[in-house]
C-alpha cells in the first residue's frame, strides 16, 4: 500500500513539474524520502526541522517560477510550515505541503506523533487531498497558484518494503492556461497613477512595454523591479505618501503586490476608483466599491488605454536630510542600495526595512532582482526565504531588522547545500522593534506599554556567525562597508539613535512612508 500510495504521488508531482523538493526527515516520511532519493531529476534540499524548510521552498518558487514540495514527516511538523503557506497563499505561489500520517484509524486517539492533519491549512490551499482509504484522491490536471496539501497515511515502514523511484526530469509539465483574459474596469477620463510592488522580474519586463506605452507616473517601491530598467526612469517615483499626495491621482492601477505604503490603508475611507492586477488572490482593501481585481494575464489589456496623467510629484530633499543624518537607519539603507552591482539579488526585510528601502529607492544598477515576502508582510521566515531565492545567485544582500533575524535563526543551516557565492545578510540592529515606537497610539503609552510594544534588548549578532561560520563584521561608520570578504558574511549595522530620532523630528509632516 505505501509503495502503490507514494509511487502515484510522486508521479503527480512530476507532471506538474516539480523539480526540487525540500525535506525534513522523521521516521514516518522515511519511504518518501527513499522514492524521493531514488527518483532521477530532483534536487533534494536537507532540512532539519519543516519552517525553514517551507520558506526556502518559498524563495525556490519565487526564483524559477516552478513549485516545490516540502516534504514533513507526521504529527507537529506538519503545523511549522502554516505560515509559509499562508505566505504562499497571499503571493499567489504553488508550494506543495506531502505531509506523512499515520492510518486513519489512528485519528483521534492521542496516539504518538498522531493529529488530525487533514485539513490543517483550512482556506489558506486549493485542496487538502487526503489520501487515507483504498481510492486514490483526485489529482488536479493543472496545479493553478495556490498552495496544494497532499496527506498520505502510511503503515508503518519495513525494511523489506519496495521503493517506487520516478523520472521527474521525464514527467510533462502541465502548465497553466496562457490565454489572456480581459480588463473591464470602467475606466474614466481621471487623472491616473500607478502603484507597482512584488512584482517578479519576468512580470515587471512585461509591464515595462506597457507602462511606457501609458505615459502615466508609477509609484514604484523597491520590490517592484523597476528600478533597475533604465526606459523607465522619467516616469519611476518612490511611493511613499508625499508623493502620492503631490499627485493628486483622482484614479489609480495597482499593479502586483499590496503596496506597504501607509497611502494605501487611507484609500479603505476614500471613493478612489482602483484597479488592480496581481496574481495574488485578493484586492488588498476592504471596500468593494470602486475596486475591482483581475489576473496578472489581463496585463495585456491595458495597452489600448488612453488615461490623463496624474501631475508629477515634487517629494521631500531626500539627500540634504541623508547627508545631515548620515549613521540613521534610513542613510544605511540608501548606502546598502549603492553597494548593490550589476546582476545581483536583494530581498527586503518586512516591518521598518521595507519602509526605509521604499524611501531611499534610486535607480538601480542592470538586472538587479529585488525579493520580499509582501502576502501577508510577516518577519517570519525571511532569512530562508532569501536562501531559497538566491540559492544560485553570483552576489545577493539581505536587508531586514534584528527582530526578524532572531526569528530565523535557523536558516543558514543550508549554507553547506548552496553554492559558495557572496552573500550579505545586513541586520539593522536598533534594539528591538523600532517601528511600533513611531505609532501614533504610543506616543502617549506608559513606560511599560512601550517595552512591551517594542521588546528593547541588548543583544549582538556575532555569535551567530559563529554558530554557522559566517563571516562577521560590526558596521558603523561608510567606511565599514569597504573591502567586504567572499562567502556568507553577517554584517551588523547598529545605527546612531539619535540620529535616527532627529530624522524623524526633521521629517514630521512629510509623510515620507
Amino acid at each position: 500500500m505505501n509503495e502503490q500510495r507514494i509511487g502515484l504521488t510522486l508521479q503527480a508531482l512530476a507532471q506538474w513539474g516539480v523539480r526540487e523538493a525540500c525535506v525534513a526527515a522523521g521516521a514516518r516520511n522515511a519511504p518518501i524520502l527513499a522514492a524521493l532519493q531514488a527518483s532521477s531529476g530532483l534536487r533534494l534540499w536537507s532540512f532539519f526541522e519543516e519552517r525553514c524548510a517551507a520558506f526556502f521552498a518559498l524563495g525556490r518558487i519565487q526564483s524559477t517560477g516552478r513549485p516545490v514540495v516540502v516534504v514533513t514527516t507526521s504529527g507537529t511538523a506538519v503545523a511549522e510550515t502554516l505560515p509559509a503557506v499562508i505566505e504562499a497563499c497571499h503571493q499567489g505561489l504553488p508550494l506543495i505541503i506531502l505531509s506523512a500520517d499515520r492510518p486513519a484509524h489512528y485519528r483521534g486517539r492521542g496516539a504518538p506523533q498522531s493529529i488530525e492533519q487533514r485539513g490543517l491549512f483550512g482556506p489558506h490551499v486549493s485542496q487538502c487531498l487526503d489520501w487515507c482509504d483504498e481510492s486514490p484522491p483526485a489529482f488536479p490536471a493543472q496545479l493553478g497558484r495556490q498552495p496544494l496539501h497532499l496527506n498520505l497515511c502510511l503503515e508503518e515502514p519495513r525494511a523489506q518494503d519496495a521503493i517506487k523511484a520516478i523520472a521527474f526530469d521525464q514527467g510533462e509539465e502541465a502548465n497553466p492556461a496562457t490565454s489572456q483574459a480581459t480588463c473591464d474596469f470602467p475606466w474614466a477620463k481621471l487623472p491616473t497613477a500607478v502603484v507597482a510592488a512584488g512584482l517578479s522580474p519576468a512580470q515587471a519586463a512585461q509591464a515595462a512595454p506597457i507602462l511606457l506605452r501609458l505615459g502615466l507616473p508609477v509609484l514604484a517601491e523597491a520590490s517592484s523591479n523597476l528600478w533597475s530598467l533604465p526606459d523607465l526612469q522619467d516616469l519611476l517615483l518612490p511611493a511613499g505618501s508625499a508623493n502620492w499626495q503631490a499627485l493628486g491621482a483622482r484614479q489609480l492601477l495597482r499593479l502586483g503586490a499590496v503596496p506597504s505604503a501607509r497611502w494605501w490603508r487611507d484609500l479603505e475611507s476614500s471613493d478612489l476608483p482602483v484597479c488592480n492586477i496581481s496574481q495574488a488572490p485578493y484586492a488588498g482593501l476592504a471596500r468593494r466599491e470602486r475596486v475591482a481585481l483581475y489576473d496578472w494575464s489581463s496585463l495585456p489589456a491595458l495597452h489600448t488605454l488612453d488615461l490623463p496623467p496624474a501631475a508629477a510629484a515634487a517629494g521631500p530633499d531626500l539627500d540634504t536630510l541623508l547627508a545631515a543624518h548620515p549613521h540613521s537607519e534610513l542613510a544605511w539603507c540608501r548606502r546598502l542600495l549603492g553597494q548593490l552591482p550589476a546582476d545581483s539579488q536583494l530581498m527586503l526585510g518586512n516591518s521598518l526595512p521595507i519602509r526605509e528601502l521604499n524611501a531611499a529607492i534610486h535607480p538601480l544598477p542592470p538586472r538587479v532582482e529585488v525579493y520580499a515576502n509582501r502576502g501577508t508582510n510577516g518577519i517570519d521566515g525571511l532569512i530562508s526565504t532569501w536562501f531559497g531565492h538566491s540559492a544560485h545567485a553570483t552576489e545577493s544582500w539581505i536587508v531586514l531588522g534584528d527582530l526578524s533575524a532572531l526569528y530565523d535563526l535557523a536558516a543558514p543551516w543550508v549554507l553547506n547545500q548552496v553554492p559558495s557565492a557572496k552573500r550579505r545578510i545586513a541586520v539593522l540592529n536598533n534594539g528591538g522593534g523600532q517601528i511600533f515606537a513611531n505609532l501614533p497610539a504610543m506616543t502617549q503609552a506608559n513606560a511599560g506599554l512601550k517595552t512591551l510594544m517594542t521588546q528593547p534588548h541588548a543583544l549582538r549578532f556575532e555569535g551567530w556567525a559563529q554558530l554557522f561560520g559566517m563571516a562577521y563584521r560590526r558596521v558603523e561608520r561608510a567606511a565599514d562597508l569597504n573591502d567586504l570578504p567572499g562567502g556568507c558574511l553577517l554584517l551588523e549595522i547598529l545605527p546612531d539613535a539619535a540620529q535616527d530620532a532627529a530624522l524623524r523630528q526633521a521629517l514630521v509632516g512629510s509623510s515620507l512612508y
